[in-house]
């Protein structure tokens, strides 16, 4: 697909995981730690997005939106969520969805 002069493809897990990722259970936790997002187009917005435990016990979804989404606002986290297909992601607890596209 190509969207604004970018090419992508639709977004999965895999494709979206962290390169470097922290986990509390790291024996040699650094103090600060940068994480690299990819570059994503969410319903049509545009933003960075990564899947990881981002220092945290548990994997999930990160979000930052350059522009305010109805339902995840500019900045969205969440460990509940699941990819239902390549592009397609449910979070909640009550079947919200958003398209997500992975621009390479």
């Amino acid at each position: 697909m190509t969207t604004h002069n970018m090419t992508t493809i639709p977004a999965t897990e895999d494709n979206l995981k962290l390169e470097e990722d922290v986990h509390p259970f790291d024996a040699d936790l650094p103090k600060t730690v940068e994480f690299k997002l990819h570059p994503v187009i969410v319903d049509g917005i545009l933003g960075q997005a990564c899947v990881g435990t981002l220092g945290a016990y548990s994997q999930r979804i990160r979000i930052n939106l350059a522009e305010e989404h109805p339902d995840l606002g500019t900045d969205f986290q969440t460990k509940y969520y699941i990819f239902t297909e390549p592009g397609k992601v449910t979070w909640g607890h009550s079947g919200a969805s958003f398209t997500i596209e992975k621009i390479i």
